[in-house]
């Protein structure tokens, strides 16, 4: 405890002597406004996990589970990079391969996601909406209905996986970055109001610490 103290006035001195006090409020401001930013990048990036997971249960779909593959001509070939849709955002992804004795099979959820539109705006506001009540493998099932998966046709073992990921990501430890300043800020995002909590390193990089979701900026 001593020593993060130690280093966090240090920090706060060396931000002093570089830029004085006014222009370190103006940087903090300029920092709590891009909270958004932030919230965009860890939705993106959720939003990415499960898109692959989609393109997953698709393939185990098609070609059956290792032990019980559904024809002998069939089999899955590793992932390639590619990029999809998120919203209106192009982000890249590796997405899983299929091949048969006659050659590539194309996935059509990786043919929709491709296309601006399939992976909407909505569906990335009910995945943060989920995952910030940290119901993981819930939101994995119903983002794989909402491109034509049955719920008795989901492969179980890849959505546990992913639920794991989620969770990971989203009680991921802290303890490893030095933080010199802390914000709570509200975003507003698909008709819900998002607690982001951010906060900035002894090197001035951002860090989204956390989100949930309220009703209102009280709540």
């Amino acid at each position: 405890m001593k020593v993060n103290t130690r280093n966090r006035k240090k920090a706060i001195r060396g931000f002093k002597q570089m830029y004085g006090r006014q222009e370190i409020i103006d940087r903090m401001y300029q920092i709590m406004a891009e909270g958004k930013h932030g919230l965009d990048a860890v939705m993106l990036e959720i939003g990415k996990t499960v898109a692959e997971t989609i393109m997953y249960i698709e393939r185990e779909e098609v070609s059956g589970q290792d032990y019980h593959p559904v024809s002998s001509t069939m089999y899955k070939w590793a992932s390639q990079g590619g990029s999809i849709y998120l919203g209106d955002q192009k982000v890249k992804v590796m997405h899983p391969r299929l091949r048969s004795t006659k050659g590539e099979i194309s996935l059509t959820s990786y043919e929709k996601l491709k296309g601006r539109g399939a992976f909407s705006e909505e569906l990335l506001h009910r995945i943060l909406t989920g995952v910030s009540a940290q119901k993981y493998y819930q939101t994995v099932i119903q983002s794989a209905q909402a491109f034509g998966v049955s719920p008795g046709s989901v492969s179980r073992h890849i959505v546990e996986v992913t639920a794991q990921k989620l969770k990971a990501f989203k009680d991921r430890r802290l303890d490893g970055i030095q933080l010199v300043a802390g914000f709570l800020d509200t975003v507003h995002r698909g008709g819900s109001a998002f607690i982001v909590g951010l906060g900035i390193d002894i090197q001035g990089i951002k860090h989204v610490l956390g989100f949930w979701e309220g009703a209102s900026e009280d709540h």
